[in-house]
């Protein structure tokens, strides 16, 4: 049985929920940001802000001087919770199986449909009928025989729009896309294909074994065979396999370690905030610093027990933070990764003494707070690194 997968994308999902709750915000310029302040992060951003210059990932201050009238909303976890719903309700009517990584990002697995839902291309557009008449959002939709290439192809046509790779055309449409769509191109290996003087992902697929491991290292393999469209990573089903990503660029690369720290402290409170909303805990914990002479650092830790409270996501951040943060080199952005995510259940080790009682309430009130008054309400103080963290 051939495969058949079909990857939806809503560009700017936050921005996108927050228009679905009121309807005046249409054609505004705004902005969802993660608190007010010197160190406030924007997440996401309107289709008229963005016009305007601003982007996620940037910092507030600069967002609001590109654009004058920038209204900034916070973010609403509980709404973009239940649309998160909605579009699982819908696309569970054709796919036996799907995978949904949030921020409207979803991939279903529609093979052996064709009885019932017609051609691939027909099951997708139907998908996306009824999304835009039940839900009122519109989206880029791509169906093709693997992962990469749906993604890579609704990456080119997005805001909105639909494309149908045929099976056996997946190296000639991806030949000619630009080589940063190529999945697996990070900052460090983008600079390496500038040097080669790669601009298109069928550069790279001309490569000759020999050539793309002497280009690119270890990944070089893999490299080639994205680029010739070739990917049989399966469609997860189910919450074991997901993560949650935050990523913040600064606007002009910082040396400033209470800046770097501030912003990951940002990203851990948004993605740990979205993470309890799901009902999950993660297992690892991931960091990744860009510096800006193209180093890429990252680090990793391991949990042999679900990591749900914000005091625990910081304490294993932190961690791993000092372990990876060991240059005195400008850094560009920093991403922070909650993975390996999988719902708690009952543990009784969490519930075993009074005093961590008190932190679970002491949590869901927090994250009362959040979802009524958004995240800036109550935000975590960062202190200089001589003093002792209680995370």
């Amino acid at each position: 049985m051939e495969r058949a997968i079909a990857h939806l994308n809503i560009v700017g999902f936050q921005s996108a929920v927050a228009a679905l709750e009121d309807r005046k915000l249409l054609g505004r310029p705004y902005a969802i940001a993660g608190g007010k302040g010197g160190r406030a992060v924007v997440w996401d951003v309107s289709p008229t802000a963005l016009k305007g210059g601003v982007k996620p990932g940037m910092a507030l201050t600069l967002a609001e001087r590109l654009v004058r009238d920038l209204a900034v909303l916070p973010p609403n976890p509980a709404a973009c919770h239940r649309v998160n719903g909605l579009l699982e309700t819908v696309i569970a009517r054709y796919a036996p199986v799907w995978q949904n990584d949030g921020g409207g990002n979803l991939y279903l697995d529609i093979s052996g449909t064709k009885k019932l839902f017609g051609p691939p291309a027909d099951c997708t557009r139907r998908v996306l009928k009824e999304i835009k008449g039940e839900i009122s959002l519109e989206m880029a939709a791509a169906a093709a025989i693997n992962k990469l290439t749906c993604k890579v192809a609704s990456r080119v046509i997005r805001p909105v729009g639909f494309v149908d790779v045929h099976p056996g055309d997946e190296a000639a449409f991806l030949a000619n896309k630009n080589i940063a769509l190529l999945p697996g191109m990070g900052p460090l290996l983008m600079r390496t294909a500038a040097v080669a003087g790669f601009r298109e992902i069928g550069e790279i697929a001309a490569l000759s074994k020999g050539e793309a491991v002497s280009l690119f290292g270890k990944r070089g393999l893999l490299l080639r065979d994205f680029a010739l469209g070739i990917d049989d990573s399966p469609v997860e089903n189910g919450a074991g396999k997901r993560r949650i990503k935050r990523r913040a660029d600064f606007p002009e690369d910082v040396l400033d370690e209470e800046i770097i720290r501030g912003a990951l402290a940002s990203l851990l409170e948004n993605g740990g905030l979205q993470m309890r909303r799901d009902k999950l805990g993660a297992r690892a914990v991931c960091l990744t610093l860009v510096y800006s002479d193209g180093v890429v650092l990252s680090g990793r830790e391991k949990s042999k027990r679900l990591l749900v409270l914000e005091k625990d996501i910081f304490a294993a951040a932190e961690r791993v933070y000092r372990k990876t943060a060991d240059r005195r080199v400008r850094v560009s952005s920093v991403c922070v990764s909650l993975e390996d995510l999988a719902p708690p259940g009952y543990e009784a080790e969490l519930f075993s003494f009074e005093d961590e009682t008190k932190e679970w309430r002491l949590q869901r009130a927090l994250d009362l707070i959040h979802d009524r008054y958004g995240k800036g309400a109550v935000m975590r103080g960062i202190v200089p690194r001589n003093y002792c963290l209680s995370f």
